[in-house]
């Protein structure tokens, strides 16, 4: 059986109170489905929502919380007992506390006690957020107005976080909740008021979205959002079908709507008697103030559901729900005269309440379908007796009769609320009376049942008459009692008369009727719900819910018009009902056009309406203009269907129609009459053609020349719009005069209304032909353009749809075609536009006009419209525009602002020339490719260009810094101007802070290019360099910066009144500054420029950023990403960085910490959680010491140091944020490796920060284990995934987390080898196979799928490349797909060009996303290895001396050369890796060398180093010459180790590892060590004599490119090499090497070119050349050779060696020092070496040769000498001085020996001279030092930093002297004393 899950809503206390589990509040659940609009995924809100007990209780929402009962007790009893929860030892919680709160909250709220319990524990664990927040303070919101007119709506239905109307303390007095009670309690009130306020809005938004997806529960709609998950879906259909709102609900078994008004009642009860939960207190006004407000908060959630579920209903409502509704109602008098406590709060919400009061009384009348029944029961009889309750309303006589008296008491009240409902019912009892007269009189006169014509029916009566009453009373029937008829009544005609026995006078039908239109107007009311609460409150699901609102409203108004004729008022409220009151930017913000949603799309559909409103309004064009243009842009925001592809629907109808309604001018008689029989009305037919226009303005020079814009002649089609032509035909619609005539007449609408802007254009064209009924041409004009734009704005949208067989170019031209029809003066409707709207500009400037400034609204409405398709006309207009004055800086935008919209407080204009802005921008970004790639397209013959490419960069850099610059005067001033709609400014705020943003980012984001004008950004870049000089200068305005964090501040307290798209607004205002701050340091930062104004004010702001992260969830990313940021600037400072700790008060610091210790809960929302621990691993490694200690420890460093040692309880509340990373990487193989990853950083940045975190690493239980076993059960990437990075997955997040284990292991090994633990660093080993195998390899770049896409890149898109597209450091990249580079952005630019795409999206985007995630691969695997190679060298420290560890250590080393000698990747960043990988390599074989290790694998390196070497290039000159000389060096140093290693064997053994690395034919192999010596001669041939003689002539040519270092390096492995066994039998091929490179003969050059070389008199190169031969001499078939060739007589005659002679004696302090180098280790133990080597034949020379250095040897005799008193360098000693007497002595002995021998020996005696060194002195000075050793001690001199470091050890033996230096320096005398002849004492 599977095991039960555990609820998710309510999980065991222990878990909640010791953090392993954080409640959902409903609230946050609620903020959480609202985050799922946008795209976001969170895993914990879906198994909290689909948990069983969530579900359960959101099926109980509209039901009375249930009571305390004794299970309930005994489960609060059993959940807080000590068995279930341990009292805590560090004081984190009070059990006993939170049992007393909870019974206390479940007797004041009545509630059981688990739920209490609950409610308590969302209190303590939100309580350091509300003391975080507890400094706030606001001012009560300010009361509503009125029902009509302008209507203070409130932010409460959709806002989150809005402060309560009472006062909270200050931050000096923060309450501490734990010990105040009183505190304690008023926010268990407030979470407990939220609790069930949210509970229902969750359940209101999981109900609307199923049945948006379902289409109200019957069928699946094509449209659905599809943002939200299906999740969400399944949710909401499970709350509908348990609830049945047909039937029974299966949890409460009661109908759902009777529950909700049960609710509703209860709730309003307790609103008008009040609160009791705190009567025991003095100051109750508070608490009360906050409770009533929960109150009315609850009753608008409840009747925003009941509204939802009522449009769901499709059958008729039931009786018991029609009659305890409306009575309701009745008792309450629809809520319009309602005065509950405290009634400004109520006033709040008063516009909202009664809204929902006025459309659930219609909703829930079902008026269509009740129509629909009383026709389908005209024929039926049915029961005269009541009905059940559970049926339809109609079918119950008693509640119809009960409704009839409720709602003739509102009209007779005239109660406006209850007048759409008093006008539904009267319409309902007209069809109801006319059904049962119908029946009646059929039934009683059969003569009837024929009608005239035959059709059965008889005559309906006049609908069109306004009075009801006057053709109504005919009809109304009298009691059915005095009816003499003998057949049965049918139940209609009983139901008419009960609902006719009301108290009023006349016909009750035609009363209802007169009070709702005449009394209440219900149509200005059907408006005003329209408007301004099924528009403003019905946000959800993109505009879905006001949507099904309006529904409503239009069914009344199609029931309504048989009673109700065409009238103004009836289009007005049709026209807010179908979304005309919705703006352009509103329908720019949402879907547009879809017939199952839109009320347009239904209107549209249905007959009735279009006959007898639209039919009529355009069988009055252009008679009557105004209705007709309103109509049609109402409907133009609809698809249509079919045939006019991607049109809007209304398409058709603007583009030709066949009637025209116009006034005859006075005294115009060309026509004559036509009399029709069969026609009641006068018809009309002209004589001559009549002309729309004055003839008198005909013959204006605009009209003379009539053609269109490319110089055609007008057509005759354009003629029609011009005049009727004569033989038209006509009806005379009135007689009065002039002669209102409705002609047959074929033209263009369009086209029409372009000719009346035309004449608006010109102030002396007006329009001719007779007085127009809907006003002047000024007031149509902005009509018009509105209907032009909304036109474009539709077909545009339906162009972009993924079938569209048009482009948005295409479709648009054809409507601008269209309206340009008939234009005069080569205009087009375009250019006509523009004219208005520049004319406008100046009128506007200097009056105040409402008109003229919504002609503005409208022209950049069409200007932001028109900018999507044709750029090339909007860029160069605006650059030419007194817009933004850009030739000579007089803005009339600035103009307009200052003389209008700032003293009236409205700024529609603003908002629109804001859009544009944004649009601008937008524009500038999306066609940069394109405008680039087009900037060289020349001549006539050229192909078109596409949309956008003809601008010109001037004017758009022009036009866009002036724009600029306006809006950042906008931006810095709107702070202080008035607004009617706070909203505005917000929506202001957002989009200019969000448009800001976008500069940076884009500008800087992508393409390191360090000259402006080559960026390509660059039309944009004088814009943001003007930016970021405003924002950015060292001295720039304090005012800015101030006027920043003004708008952060509003991010903590908005004001308290606002429309839930404008709450909206405010989290985009506050998340868009936030973010545009962020990006503004980092822009600082990256530019290099000084530390700013901005930064230093964001840093004592941050108390305040601190408290934003508490307000909602939203905020909490940009929130993190700020802080981080101010934290990394602080690190890059020269001193002590800004301290974050330091600019916020402590307690602040650690309740913001408390509150960051949730990390993502409760919605675990991925990125945030990446985020924060990105931000503390800033902060423990970017030296904010204090903070990074409050953050490692959890608490303050101040009360740690006050802390006893004793104390061991702390009482902190939260576990440490180190602790926190810890427990949950112990369960790392669950964790999903993105967050793993940022853990893991976390973890090793602290440790390698803070030394003592290892220690805790070492005391925690599980995670040193957790983290060892993951890396020892990775697997490695088989080739496969490798190969095909787009496979890769997540793969890199694992390599990640991979090296980050491997790091924090380095450090934690680094701390047990400090503490003695070894056995640790042995245990590892085991878990390494991993790293081992895959550190070192190298990395997986696919350098095909680079090539390939930086060449198909180039050729497709010119003058663009794909490093464009690069990111910067602007944003830390990411691994993924936007790793290197930034798809964002390139999607952006490149999203027009259809290769981005691709057909089967495998473009450019998938391309680069490949090599991201490819690119993100290497990065991990680089990272890889740089930590492999910490733990590599920190293990080889403590493992070094066990023998399985040095195996593994020379493997590694193998790895790291043979994956550089297999390296062929071009790119830079391999170069370094290359590097990093030899240097770990040498650093190993430095390990083993130094222990003399044994094993054969580490002989075996040395091949594989060969390889590498070879690999890498034997050249020296070339190498060095090159990038690679570092790598070259160190590959040098390895060959040298890889030499010694074989120095240690004395044997030759066979290699295994070097037949694994170097297979061969086994018939040809060569032995182990046969291949040795073979690879060491083929080293000395290549490196070291090829190489000596490359170096010297790189030296001489570039002398920078080489160093000393290497020549001795060569040095050092020709004499390692000597060393090997075995390679003295190979003097033929070392003679031949050494010969055939010259090698001598270039030493010999080296040192006669040294003291050239020579850097401060310092011959070094003569030191390493003369070193360098000694080394060969130490070879005797060398040094036979080099006396062959006559060294000593080349090197005599060089520079330094004749200074040598000449000087009178240099020694160890004489300048340069390096002389006597020379002397001592060079020239002496070479003649040494040669005389060795040779032989007597070669004395003579010896002793002719030293004794040519007769200074030299004189002052060498004189070294021992003892003085007393020092005199300068006299009497002072020397390591080198002892060992020069040593050589000196040796040599002259031999050649002593030789002179004696003479004939003997082969020498003739007296050719071996003297030398001059006096044997005797030495020996007798020695002997005399030896006997003052104390005297000795004192004149020792350390020379070089061997010997100081020798003269700081201690001596190795007990031989009385003071130091190593002191005891080297007496073996040394005792051994030279020895060589005298003389008794070593």
């Amino acid at each position: 059986m599977a095991p039960v899950r555990e609820s998710t809503y309510f999980p065991p206390l222990d878990k909640c109170l010791e953090g392993r589990h954080q409640l959902l509040s409903w609230k946050t659940t609620y903020a959480g489905l609202k985050q799922l609009e946008t795209g976001a995924v969170s895993e914990s809100l879906e198994k909290h929502l689909t948990d069983l007990r969530t579900v359960e209780l959101l099926k109980q929402s509209l039901s009375p919380s249930l009571p305390s009962t004794a299970q309930t007790k005994a489960t609060f009893e059993t959940k807080t007992s000590a068995i279930n929860v341990v009292p805590s030892a560090r004081g984190r919680y009070d059990i006993k506390q939170i049992q007393e709160d909870s019974l206390w909250l479940s007797a004041a709220a009545k509630i059981d006690e688990v739920s209490a319990l609950r409610i308590v524990i969302l209190e303590w664990q939100t309580r350091p957020a509300a003391q975080l927040q507890s400094s706030l303070v606001t001012d009560a919101p300010p009361p509503g107005r009125s029902f009509n007119g302008s209507i203070s709506q409130s932010a409460f239905s959709a806002s989150r976080t809005l402060l309560r109307s009472r006062t909270l303390p200050t931050e000096s007095t923060t309450p501490d909740y734990s010990q105040s009670v009183d505190a304690r309690r008023d926010r268990l009130l407030d979470i407990y008021l939220a609790e069930c306020r949210y509970r229902l809005e969750v359940c209101r938004f999981l109900v609307f979205t199923a049945l948006c997806a379902t289409g109200d529960g019957k069928t699946v709609s094509s449209h659905q959002n599809a943002t939200i998950p299906e999740w969400v879906e399944s949710v909401g259909h499970d709350i509908f079908t348990a609830w049945d709102i047909h039937g029974v609900a299966r949890v409460t078994g009661k109908n759902i709507f009777l529950s909700a008004i049960d609710e509703l009642r209860s709730r309003i009860k307790d609103l008008e008697d009040g609160c009791d939960w705190f009567r025991d207190r003095d100051q109750q006004e508070p608490v009360q103030a906050v409770w009533c407000e929960g109150q009315v908060l609850e009753i608008l959630a409840v009747m925003e559901t009941m509204l939802i579920m009522f449009g769901a209903l499709t059958s008729l409502s039931r009786s018991d729900v029609i009659k305890s509704w409306f009575k309701l109602m009745s008792d309450y008098s629809f809520f319009e005269i309602f005065e509950p406590p405290f009634q400004e709060l109520y006033d709040t919400h008063e516009w909202q309440l009664q809204s929902l009061t006025s459309l659930i009384s219609l909703a829930i009348l079902k008026l269509p379908t009740a129509l629909h029944m009383l026709e389908s029961l005209s024929a039926s009889t049915g029961s005269t007796g009541e009905s059940s309750g559970g049926a339809a309303y109609l079918l119950n006589l008693g509640v119809c009769h009960e409704v009839s008296e409720i709602l003739v008491n509102a009209g007779s009240g005239c109660l406006r609320i209850a007048s759409p409902a008093v006008l539904a019912w009267s319409i309902i009892l007209q069809t109801l009376r006319e059904q049962a007269f119908q029946y009646r009189e059929t039934r009683e006169n059969p003569q009837w049942i024929t009608s005239d014509d035959g059709s059965g029916i008889a005559s309906a009566p006049d609908t069109e008459n306004p009075d009801p009453s006057l053709t109504r009373d005919a009809l109304r029937r009298q009691s059915s009692t005095s009816s003499d008829t003998p057949q049965q009544q049918t139940y209609l005609e009983l139901l008419l008369d009960m609902t006719m026995l009301v108290d009023v006078d006349g016909d009750p039908v035609a009363f209802l009727a007169r009070a709702a239109v005449d009394g209440t107007r219900v149509l200005d009311i059907v408006a005003s719900l329209s408007v301004g609460f099924c528009t403003t409150f019905g946000a959800d699901l993109k505009g879905k819910s006001g949507m099904k609102m309006r529904h409503v409203l239009l069914d009344l108004i199609k029931a309504s018009l048989d009673l109700i004729q065409y009238q103004p008022d009836l289009l007005r409220a049709t026209w807010a009902v179908l979304g005309a009151s919705e703006s352009y930017w509103d329908l720019l913000d949402r879907p547009l056009g879809f017939r199952d949603a839109e009320p347009a799309g239904i209107f549209l559909e249905n007959k009735t309406f279009m006959d007898k409103l639209f039919n009529e309004a355009l069988h009055r064009f252009p008679y009557e203009t105004l209705p007709f243009l309103r109509f049609c842009r109402a409907l133009a925001i609809c698809f249509a269907d079919q045939g006019e592809e991607g049109m809007p629907a209304i398409w058709p109808i603007l583009a030709h129609i066949s009637t025209l309604t116009c006034a005859l001018p006075m005294g115009f008689t060309a026509y004559e009459l036509v009399r029709d029989d069969d026609e009641e009305s006068t018809s009309l037919q002209l004589t001559n053609n009549l002309d729309l226009f004055d003839q008198n303005k005909i013959s204006h020079p605009r009209f003379q020349k009539r053609s269109k814009p490319d110089g055609t002649l007008v057509t005759t089609e354009s003629m029609k719009l011009r005049q009727i032509p004569r033989g038209a035909t006509g009806k005379v619609l009135s007689e009065s005069k002039p002669l209102v005539v409705y002609w047959t007449h074929s033209y263009s609408p369009l086209a029409y209304s372009g000719m009346l802007l035309q004449s608006a254009s010109s102030e002396d064209l007006m329009m001719g032909n007779g007085p127009n009924k809907s006003g002047s041409i000024p007031e149509l004009v902005p009509e018009i353009i509105d209907l032009l734009s909304v036109t474009l704005l539709t077909a545009i949208k339906g162009a972009s749809a993924p079938k569209a067989p048009m482009s948005a170019l295409e479709v648009t031209q054809g409507i601008l075609d269209t309206a340009s029809e008939g234009l005069d003066s080569g205009q087009d409707i375009i250019s006509v536009v523009f004219d208005i709207f520049e004319r406008e500009l100046s009128r506007q400037a200097k009056s105040t006009e409402e008109i003229s400034l919504g002609i503005l609204v409208r022209c950049v409405q069409f200007t932001h419209v028109l900018l999507q398709v044709m750029p090339d006309r909007v860029w160069p207009f605006l650059g030419r525009s007194a817009l933004l004055g850009v030739k000579d800086n007089n803005s009339q935008l600035s103009a307009v602002l200052a003389s209008t919209e700032t003293i009236k407080g409205k700024y529609e204009f603003l908002n629109g020339c804001v859009h544009l802005f944004e649009s601008l921008v937008e524009d500038a970004i999306t066609h940069a490719v394109i405008r680039r790639s087009q900037a060289k397209t020349v001549g006539r013959f050229a192909a078109s260009q596409p949309v956008g490419a003809g601008v010109s960069q001037v004017v758009m850099q022009k036009v866009s810094l002036s724009f600029l610059r306006i809006m950042l005067d906008v931006y810095q001033s709107i702070s202080t101007w008035s607004f009617v709609l706070t909203g505005q400014r917000y929506e202001v705020n957002a989009r200019l802070s969000t448009v800001f943003h976008r500069l940076i980012t884009c500008c800087f984001g992508v393409e390191d290019q360090p000259v402006p004008s080559q960026k390509l950004s660059a039309s944009l870049m004088p814009a943001v360099e003007h930016l970021t000089d405003v924002f950015l200068s060292s001295g720039g305005s304090e005012m800015t910066s101030a006027y920043l964090t003004s708008i952060l501040q509003e991010g903590v307290a908005p004001t308290p009144v606002l429309e839930p798209r404008h709450i909206t607004y405010w989290l985009q205002q506050t998340i868009a500054t936030l973010r545009f701050i962020s990006a503004l340091l980092r822009l600082n930062t990256m530019l290099d420029y000084p530390r700013s104004v901005l930064d230093e004010h964001m840093l004592r702001s941050v108390s305040l950023i601190t408290r934003i992260y508490t307000i909602d969830p939203m905020f909490r990313q940009p929130v993190i990403e700020l802080l981080d940021v101010l934290v990394q600037n602080a690190s890059l400072a020269e001193g002590q960085p800004a301290s974050l700790l330091g600019h916020m008060p402590e307690e602040v610091a650690k309740r913001f910490i408390d509150v960051l210790s949730l990390i993502d809960e409760p919605l675990r929302d991925r990125h945030l959680s990446i985020a924060i621990w990105k931000f503390l691993s800033d902060v423990v490694s970017k030296r904010q010491q204090w903070l990074a200690i409050l953050v490692l420890t959890g608490e303050a460093p101040r009360k740690i140091l006050k802390r006893k040692a004793s104390d061991t309880n702390v009482g902190t509340r939260s576990d440490s944020l180190l602790k926190i990373a810890l427990d949950r990487l112990s369960n790392i193989g669950r964790m999903p490796p993105q967050t793993a990853s940022a853990l893991l950083e976390f973890i090793a940045l602290a440790a390698d920060s803070w030394p003592w975190i290892s220690a805790i690493v070492e005391g925690h239980p599980h995670f040193l284990t957790a983290i060892t076993d993951y890396i020892g059960q990775v697997e490695t990437m088989s080739n496969t995934t490798q190969n095909r990075s787009s496979q890769a997955g997540t793969e890199y997040y694992k390599i990640q987390m991979s090296s980050y284990i491997t790091e924090i292991l380095a450090m934690y090994t680094h701390f047990a080898r400090q503490n003695g633990n070894t056995a640790y660093a042995k245990d590892l080993l085991p878990n390494l196979s991993y790293i081992t195998a895959t550190a070192v390899v190298s990395p997986t770049f696919n350098a095909s799928l680079h090539s390939n896409l930086r060449q198909n890149f180039a050729s497709r898109f010119e003058n663009c490349t794909l490093a464009t597209f690069k990111r910067t450091s602007l944003k830390p990249p990411l691994l993924g797909d936007s790793f290197y580079y930034d798809l964002d952005i390139a999607g952006q630019m490149l999203r027009l060009d259809s290769s981005w795409t691709g057909r089967n999206e495998d473009g450019f985007a998938a391309e680069l996303a490949r090599a991201n995630v490819n690119l993100s691969v290497v990065e991990a695997q680089i990272s890889l290895f740089h930590s492999w190679k910490v733990l590599a060298v920190e293990l080889s420290k403590s493992l070094k001396t066990d023998s399985e560890f040095q195996k593994t250590m020379a493997e590694v080393a193998m790895d790291c050369l043979r994956t550089n000698a297999q390296n062929c990747l071009p790119e830079k960043i391999f170069e370094r890796l290359t590097q990093s990988r030899a240097d770990l390599a040498f650093t190993l074989l430095q390990t083993l060398i130094e222990v003399r290790s044994s094993r054969p694998e580490v002989k075996s390196v040395l091949f594989t180093a060969w390889d590498a070497m070879r690999a890498h290039g034997t050249d020296l000159a070339l190498v060095l010459d090159g990038d690679g000389a570092t790598y070259c060096r160190t590959l040098l140093k390895i060959l040298c180790l890889c030499i010694q290693a074989q120095v240690f064997s004395c044997t030759s053994q066979d290699s295994t590892s070097h037949n694994k690395n170097r297979p061969n034919d086994p018939a040809t192999k060569p032995s182990a060590a046969n291949a040795t010596l073979i690879t060491i001669l083929e080293i000395l041939h290549v490196t070291v004599a090829h190489g000596f003689r490359s170096l010297t002539t790189l030296l001489h040519s570039s002398p920078d490119r080489v160093v000393p270092s290497d020549f001795a390096l060569l040095a050092a492995i020709l004499r390692t090499s000597f060393l090997v066994p075995g390679l003295e039998r190979h003097t033929t091929a070392l003679l031949s090497t050494f010969a055939d490179a010259q090698t001598s003969r270039y030493a010999a050059t080296l040192l006669s070119w040294s003291d050239q070389l020579a850097t401060n008199r310092d011959p070094i190169y003569g030191e390493l050349s003369i070193n360098f031969l000694l080394e060969m001499s130490s070879m005797h078939a060398l040094a036979e050779s080099l006396a062959i060739e006559g060294i000593l007589n080349h090197i005599s005659n060089t520079n330094l060696i004749k200074f040598l002679r000449t000087s009178k004696g240099l020694g160890p302090f004489d300048q340069p020092v390096r002389m006597y180098n020379i002397w001592v280790r060079g020239i002496l133990p070479l003649l040494l070496n040669l005389l060795h080597a040779v032989g007597a034949s070669l004395a003579a020379e010896i002793a002719l040769y030293l004794n040519q250095f007769r200074g030299q040897i004189a002052r060498a005799n004189a070294a021992f000498t003892y003085y007393g008193t020092v005199n300068g360098t006299e009497g002072y000693l020397t390591l080198s001085t002892v060992s020069e007497a040593q050589t000196l002595a040796v040599l002259t002995a031999i050649l002593d020996t030789y002179r004696e021998a003479g004939p003997s020996a082969g020498v003739v005696s007296s050719e071996i001279v003297e030398t001059g060194w006096d044997r005797t002195r030495v020996r007798e000075d020695v002997e005399s030092w030896l006997q003052r050793r104390g005297v000795l001690r004192e004149r020792i001199v350390p020379v070089g930093d061997r010997e100081e470091g020798w003269a700081r050890m201690k001596p190795r033996s007990d031989t009385g002297s003071s130091n190593r230096l002191e005891e080297k320096v007496v073996e040394e005398m005792g051994a030279l004393l020895m060589l005298l002849g003389g008794k070593e004492d």
